[in-house]
């Protein structure tokens, strides 16, 4: 039984990409990002203070592939009929998919927790500073555990909440890696969990516990390690849960947006980027790669402006809330990047055989995407900028922010997607890492045109004048790619 499982194993880390089956890159991200995050409170606060920044570091540097890259291996793999075709149990094709989960979670937490236990001050002894990856590695043996039982529950039916969750998961690791730091002064005094009420809900806080300077009851003591062997109980009994099938029918959103989809193809959508247009509508939302991608790429920098926009004088919260309107834009490139993930990517055949001209299938995709979300987000945007006290605001900079979008998507687009449509496996998307200076001159257009904006488009008749100064350069820019065409450039 040992050998086949080892088989099985050593099958599915040969299946994977050389640069999956030891991720330099991904673990150098992880050694940098931790180093610099203990590297700042390093002797600065108590061991449990220390730990606790440190394990909540490499919780979030887990949980975030466990999301992408690293989700397929919570699910069970396509080829499962063949596996159970030969002459192995269930059993064991279980066995080592659990151990080929283990084994990448190992890998990854020690590109965290390493760096975290060796810039340790002199307050750790050696044996704590083992301590320290021990119970890093048992906190991602209980994330995964965690997510595993998330999946079992949400999948199928209740597909869009599992995406609602591991999205709402998402953006609070993000922001919380943000306020968190904040919160570093005041750890000064924190030498247990009770150092601060809301630590006793705080899963980091339970496994950062062993390492307290003052002496806890058993129950601390054992919690970590309870929860560890309890993770690990999950992840061997706990079926994989199916890969996503397909969703008939149409989402609540796509029917209420099925007037102005049809209003848009009308009046915006060419005949040759019809087919794109359409196609991408209905199936982008149907992408579970890429809504958990793209999504909280949107929500993220809307939760850090809305945490801004709440504070400060009426003149600086005008000035977020256009921020709120406009920033957004700066991520369109990195959403358009995640254009070609499709888990049917063999299927890119019928894309490659089309008789259209990849410039008009571009276009297509671009206003398939502006239809169907950058339209309800925002919608969110409008919703949450009233909210905030800023309904006229809203109503004079939400057309022409939403336009800004665009014109950015269009302008971009060429730069940062190199494929066609939903044509390249998630595993094997390319995202260029030299678009940093790009998108720092985006978002400094951006912050600039919505700081000026807010100044000076101060009544109705500017508004409407800005708004078609803006209608009238994506027209331009629209037309300039259809000439491309017709040209043959």
């Amino acid at each position: 039984m040992l050998r086949r499982i080892l088989i099985l194993l050593r099958a599915r880390l040969a299946s994977q990409r050389s640069d999956a089956k030891l991720p330099f890159a991904a673990l150098l991200i992880q050694a940098f990002i931790a180093s610099a995050v203990c590297g700042l409170v390093r002797g600065e606060i108590p061991p449990f203070a220390y730990a606790l920044v440190a394990l909540s570091s490499s919780a979030a540097l887990i949980a975030v592939p466990l999301l992408g890259e690293l989700a397929s291996l919570l699910v069970a793999d396509e080829t499962g009929d063949w596996v159970r075709a030969l002459p192995i149990r269930a059993v064991e094709l279980h066995i080592a998919r659990t151990m080929h989960l283990a084994l990448a979670l190992l890998v990854l937490s020690l590109g965290s927790l390493v760096p975290a236990a060796l810039l340790a001050d002199a307050r750790f002894d050696a044996w704590m500073r083992v301590e320290l990856v021990a119970l890093g590695l048992g906190q991602a043996l209980a994330i995964a555990a965690v997510l595993l039982a998330l999946q079992a529950v949400l999948r199928g039916r209740a597909q869009p909440l599992l995406v609602l969750a591991q999205t709402a998961l998402f953006i609070a690791i993000l922001v919380g890696s943000s306020v968190g730091l904040r919160k570093v002064p005041a750890m000064v005094g924190w030498n247990d969990p009770s150092a601060a009420g809301a630590l006793l809900a705080y899963p980091p806080a339970w496994f950062a516990a062993r390492l307290s300077s003052s002496s806890l009851g058993t129950t601390w003591n054992a919690l970590a390690p309870a929860v560890s062997v309890l993770a690990v109980v999950l992840l061997a009994l706990l079926p994989a849960p199916p890969t996503a099938a397909f969703r008939r029918g149409e989402p609540l959103l796509g029917r209420l947006l099925a007037p102005l989809r049809r209003l848009c193809a009308r009046i915006w959508v060419r005949p040759d980027e019809r087919a794109s247009y359409e196609w991408l509508f209905d199936a982008l939302p149907k992408e579970r790669d890429f809504v958990l991608r793209t999504y909280p790429l949107l929500a993220v920098p809307v939760g850090f402006l809305w945490i801004s926009a709440r504070a400060g004088s009426p003149v600086e919260q005008m000035h977020w809330l256009a921020m709120l309107l406009f920033i957004p834009g700066v991520y369109l490139p990195l959403i358009a990047a995640h254009v070609p993930a499709s888990t049917s990517h063999k299927a890119r055949w019928i894309v490659d055989c089309a008789p259209l001209e990849r410039d008009a299938l571009d276009r297509g995709a671009i206003k398939a995407l502006a239809v169907r979300m950058l339209v309800p987000f925002y919608a969110l945007l409008a919703a949450l900028g009233c909210l905030l006290g800023g309904a006229g605001l809203v109503a004079r900079l939400v057309l022409p922010a939403g336009l800004a979008s665009v014109i950015v998507l269009r302008a971009t687009w060429r730069v940062c997607v190199t494929a066609p449509p939903l044509s390249t496996s998630p595993d094997e998307l390319y995202v260029n890492r030299d678009w940093i200076g790009m998108l720092g001159v985006i978002a400094v257009v951006l912050s600039a045109l919505a700081i000026a904006a807010s100044k000076w488009i101060d009544s109705p008749w500017k508004a409407l004048v800005f708004a078609l100064a803006m209608l009238a350069l994506e027209r331009v820019t629209d037309r300039r790619g259809a000439a491309r065409t017709l040209s043959g450039v």
